[in-house]
């Protein structure tokens, strides 16, 4: 009998035991607490309905949608501490309303978003979420971040269970619909963010360094985007901060197994600022839980962030923010040969940005934005013993965007200019150097047209030039979505999306071109109260993807050559069944192309044909508890030689995790998180390295670690003695 075969069969049949169990534990006790129906009606100021407008109670607990009558919903349990309702509807100003315990009715008037009163132009200066077209957009709220039991509050790892998306535990980068970590990129307030995760170690999943709480929501955007956002073939996670009127004035105090924090926010008449400071340190953590590192130094960072929004009047208004942190570790591991290799990895990150939003008059309005990143990373046996590599990344994005309104056309236009300062020492035998300055310009129009009350059109055109690179690209983009009622959605997309090249390619030669993906979805969504279901469907045709022969990556070798493409299915459904949360989501892909060292077109390593996803979350009132789990489940990929002729040696074993959670309230300013990942200790194989020295010795490519724990205690310190840092518990 195959030791490893059985273990992995006994490991696979007690994961679907366990989550058979708990199935059945949280739908058993869901009938036994009270709840409350609060129904309302939506209009505008001549007094007629508002339908279509977005609904959300306790910070987006429950969402729903308002019917061709303005008429909404909810059925909430008693328990409920946060009782506030937002709107939202595209051409008005974002509302939001407390409700008091048992009240079962409200009338609720929205405002155009640009209007006059008394001859001063109002305006909703954080006009950005015009760009949120997608045919394929799925967005999740804080409170859906951290309380998803896979994420512990990260929210790259919160996007993991989102339909299209996965994300491999020794990388943390997220893969969409079948493109490489590298093709989907972080937008705040409209602009690139470069060097998004924070530093880990060799085998372990990078993590954001952007905290959740700063912003209003996670959109991720995967069924294209319209032209206003580039440099990225898959997708984008679009992050707006929020309003001053959703800033509560607090303190939050968090101490955890792996961190300790505080983070005062404050509001003003108008102004409002937030700002944090964090201390992380694993050793704790990893004398009481060891893994297959050995550590001489282990992970620590200091890490800030500020955050400022202004209104200086009814027609400007400004954001600023900033983050930074210094990280560093030490660790050693031995290869496939038993050579041991020490990696001493040390980080220095700075991150700063300004908008600037002001509306001329009705139909006229102007947004201005720019931000810095200087990233400074050394480290050592990255490639090879005894080597050493020093880098600084410099960005500078700048952005200039006009809106023009009028009835039921809204055109944006705008330009950009791109810094990018790239400076690396590697050292080895010798010193090798490198600079480069990659400048690009950009240029966009979008055009939104509503065409009767059922049919939304966006027509775009971007064109963007390298002067790097000297080279020229033109993506014209259009999206159509029909409304067949409040309920049924139909929406389709087609468009081309380019891409530099990554920096391990430019520093070796600038003859590339930009990769480029002509992409079309059709996506089906229904939506009533609380309940969802989406079913998207795509295509993507790779072209002039980089490529390297020979197996080196030497000038002479890299080409832009590469092509292929993708096509797939995902299914979304999420929905609420009395104090219990569910989602599910199902993900085919289907890709083949040719990248990095893979000449002809192959199945990468990095995508699974498919992925299910199951996160169920429920509230206990007598226990003033709530409970989390999450499952995944992906099939094997393949793995190949590593070196030429690259065949497919085969396929790795389907990998699956459980993780679990659970938020204790005490009190109401205080909570109590654990969280276990992983909790069936099930080893994923993400493929496998072999041997240099002995033909046919491989090792599996697994995490450092088969669990995670996580416990933490978080305080608030604020006048509204109901509130705490999930709000909604």
């Amino acid at each position: 009998m195959n030791y490893d075969n059985s273990v992995t069969e006994f490991r696979s049949k007690m994961s679907f035991k366990f989550l058979y169990i708990s199935l059945i534990f949280f739908f058993s006790i869901t009938g036994l607490f009270a709840q409350t129906t609060l129904s309302g009606e939506i209009e505008d100021r001549a007094g007629k309905p508002v339908p279509g407008a977005s609904v959300s109670l306790g910070a987006g607990f429950l969402r729903t949608v308002s019917n061709n009558d303005g008429e909404f919903s909810f059925v909430y349990p008693d328990t409920l501490t946060n009782r506030s309702l937002q709107f939202e509807a595209f051409g008005y100003k974002r509302k939001k309303v407390n409700t008091n315990r048992g009240q079962q009715h409200i009338k609720v008037m929205l405002i155009d978003s640009i209007f006059n009163l008394q001859n001063v132009v109002v305006s909703a200066p954080k006009y950005g979420r015009f760009s949120d077209y997608s045919a394929q957009t799925i967005k999740m709220s804080t409170f859906d971040v951290v309380t998803n039991p896979a994420a512990m509050a990260d929210m790259s790892a919160a996007m993991r269970v989102l339909p299209g998306v996965q994300a491999n535990d020794n990388d943390g980068r997220l893969i969409v619909q079948g493109g490489s970590p590298g093709e989907s990129q972080y937008y705040i307030n409209d602009l690139l963010v470069v060097d998004p995760y924070n530093l880990s170690s060799t085998g372990t999943g990078v993590r954001s360094r952007f905290t959740s709480d700063l912003f209003d929501g996670v959109v991720l955007q995967s069924g294209g985007y319209n032209a206003e956002f580039g440099q990225a073939l898959s997708g984008i996670i679009n992050l707006n901060t929020k309003e001053r009127t959703e800033m509560t004035p607090k303190t939050d105090i968090s101490v955890s197994s792996v961190y300790a924090g505080i983070t005062h926010t404050d509001q003003k008449p108008s102004y409002a600022y937030r700002a944090s400071l964090r201390y992380s340190n694993l050793e704790p953590y990893g004398k009481l839980f060891p893994d297959k590192l050995e550590w001489n130094d282990y992970f620590q960072s200091l890490q800030g962030d500020f955050f400022l929004t202004k209104e200086f009047n009814l027609k400007t208004k400004m954001t600023v923010q900033a983050n930074f942190s210094r990280e560093g570790l030490e660790c050693a591991y031995y290869n496939v040969d038993t050579v041991r290799f020490t990696n001493r990895f040390n980080q220095d990150y700075f991150y700063a940005q300004a908008n600037l939003y002001h509306a001329f008059d009705v139909r006229w309005s102007l947004s201005l934005a720019s931000n810095v990143v200087a990233n400074r990373f050394s480290g050592t046996e990255m490639q090879r013993l005894n080597d050493r590599v020093e880098n600084l990344n410099s960005w500078n994005h700048n952005k200039l965007g006009l809106q023009y309104r009028q009835g039921r056309i809204v055109n944006r236009s705008g330009i950009e200019w791109i810094n990018n300062s790239f400076e690396e020492t590697y050292t080895f035998d010798r010193e090798y150097k490198t600079q480069i300055n990659s400048q690009w310009m950009s240029l966009y129009n979008d055009t939104k047209l509503f065409i009767g009350n059922k049919l939304t059109a966006n027509i775009g055109l971007r064109g963007e030039y390298s002067f790097y690179l000297r080279r020229f690209n033109l993506a014209p983009r259009l999206y159509l979505g029909y409304a067949l009622n409040t309920e049924n959605i139909f929406s389709m997309s087609v468009g081309r999306y380019f891409q530099l090249p990554d920096m391990d390619y430019l520093k070796q030669t600038n003859t590339l071109d930009f990769a480029s993906v002509n992409k079309a979805t059709l996506s089906y969504s229904y939506v009533k109260q609380t309940d969802k279901f989406q079913l998207d469907t795509y295509r993507k045709k790779y072209d002039k993807v980089p490529v390297y022969s020979q197996g080196t990556m030497q000038p002479a070798n890299i080409h832009s050559e590469g092509e292929g493409y993708a096509w797939g299915a995902d299914v979304f459904w999420k929905s609420n069944f009395k104090t219990l949360s569910y989602w599910l989501t199902y993900s085919y892909n289907h890709t083949k192309k040719q990248y990095e060292r893979f000449t002809e077109r192959v199945t990468p390593d990095y995508v699974s044909p498919h992925v299910f996803n199951i996160v169920l979350k429920y509230w206990i009132a007598p226990l003033r508890s709530q409970l989390g789990t999450s499952y995944n489940i992906s099939a094997g990929i393949p793995y190949y030689m590593e070196s030429p002729p690259y065949d497919r040696l085969g396929k790795t074993p389907f990998r699956n995790r459980l993780d679990m959670s659970w938020s204790y309230l005490p009190s109401n300013q205080v909570i109590i998180h654990f969280g276990l990942q992983n909790v069936l200790g099930y080893t994923n194989i993400y493929g496998y390295r072999y041997s240099e020295k002995h033909p046919g010795l491989r090792k599996e490519i697994t995490s450092n670690s088969n669990h995670f724990l996580f416990l933490g205690v978080f305080i608030t310190l604020s006048n509204d003695k109901n509130l705490n840092q999930l709000k909604l518990l």
